[in-house]
């Protein structure tokens, strides 16, 4: 069974693993509060992870795709509002990331200020990320698609998926890897029979795992899901999933 997802699935695949840095960057913060000090380690890997991945690889699909094919249509205002705000938030978050790196390198060359401005950096970063996915996840991303006609929707896939052909994904998954201990699993896993793919992200739903991060226990049938579960990828609703035969 081939299911065609939507575009910002990926998008939205991308946003969890942007959020599994920010514990991260939290807890440097909390170190140089601690220790008056920071670890270059640390710093040089999220700044390469936020510069490569959140930046050039996730807003780059987001602006020189979507929001490109979004230009083209007669926006509501509300969207036209939210669509400049989420450019003005890749354009801040780059201005911190560049600020970060500078203040690290003057840090290191024995510069002690410039600690400050490390950490706010951190925690500007820290900040800005959950506000600005949340606003795409639940203001904007799915509002978004209605604009276009199928056959756009699954240009824009092939799109996106040429985009990613020219960059590394598996390089900043082995980052988190590294810096938090953990396997990170950021794409669809292939889809297999008695599962249900959601139709949205390609999250697919098993029921042997079931889904305990949100208190659904292995074993549990995708027809005895809570009403209100939702994609724990894209929040789509049930009626979003369909049964792999």
């Amino acid at each position: 069974m081939i299911v065609m997802v939507l575009p910002i699935g990926p998008l939205m695949w991308e946003h969890r693993l942007i959020e599994k840095i920010l514990p991260i960057v939290e807890n440097e913060i909390k170190k140089i509060d601690k220790t008056l000090t920071e670890d270059p380690k640390v710093i040089e890997e999220s700044v390469d992870f936020f510069r490569v991945y959140a930046d050039k690889t996730h807003h780059g699909k987001e602006e020189d795709i979507l929001f490109r094919e979004l230009e083209k249509k007669d926006l509501e205002p509300e969207h036209q509002r939210i669509m400049d705000q989420l450019i003005q938030d890749h354009e801040e978050a780059r201005e911190k990331v560049s600020k970060l790196e500078e203040s690290s390198k003057k840090w290191t060359d024995g510069d002690i200020d410039s600690l400050k401005t490390v950490r706010q950096m951190l925690q500007d970063l820290a900040d800005l990320y959950p506000r600005h996915i949340e606003m795409e996840d639940k203001q904007f991303f799915h509002q978004s698609m209605v604009y276009f006609s199928n056959e756009e929707l699954e240009k824009m896939v092939q799109e996106f998926n040429e985009f990613d052909n020219r960059m590394i994904h598996w390089k900043y998954q082995k980052v988190i890897e590294r810096l938090s201990g953990e396997v990170q699993d950021i794409q669809p896993t292939v889809s297999k029979p008695n599962k249900y793919v959601c139709t949205v992200c390609g999250y697919i739903y098993d029921s042997e795992k079931g889904d305990p991060e949100h208190n659904i226990e292995p074993g549990t049938l995708f027809e005895d899901l809570p009403d209100d579960w939702v994609c724990p990828v894209c929040y789509a609703d049930k009626d979003e999933f369909e049964l792999i035969e």
